[in-house]
């Protein structure tokens, strides 16, 4: 995972592969902390301004659509030169803009 921090949240990548047909990509979240008023923190994981699960729930292949999916530490598909793109509005390393923004 990677990620980088703007005045908004946190713009994290994480790569997956699929254990079904092994496609490898990355997806791009925007990453919301904020306390919920009780003394406890609030995590809201968002794509394209969407409420999404974190990324170690639910994640499926958009290739074959199977679920059985897994995460890999950070620049590992890289290394391997396995990735597909993130795509367009993607968040992360080399400057690209946040999936969207969400006022605090």
């Amino acid at each position: 995972m990677v990620g980088v921090q703007d005045e908004f949240g946190t713009c994290e990548t994480w790569p997956f592969e699929c254990l079904h047909c092994l496609r490898a990509w990355e997806q791009d979240y925007l990453v919301q902390r904020r306390p919920d008023g009780q003394g406890h923190d609030v995590t809201l994981w968002t794509r394209d301004g969407v409420a999404v699960p974190p990324p170690w729930s639910g994640a499926f292949c958009p290739e074959c659509g199977s679920g059985s999916v897994t995460t890999f530490p950070t620049g590992l598909l890289e290394r391997h030169g396995r990735t597909a793109p993130a795509g367009p509005g993607a968040c992360g390393a080399g400057g690209r803009a946040c999936p969207s923004r969400i006022p605090r």
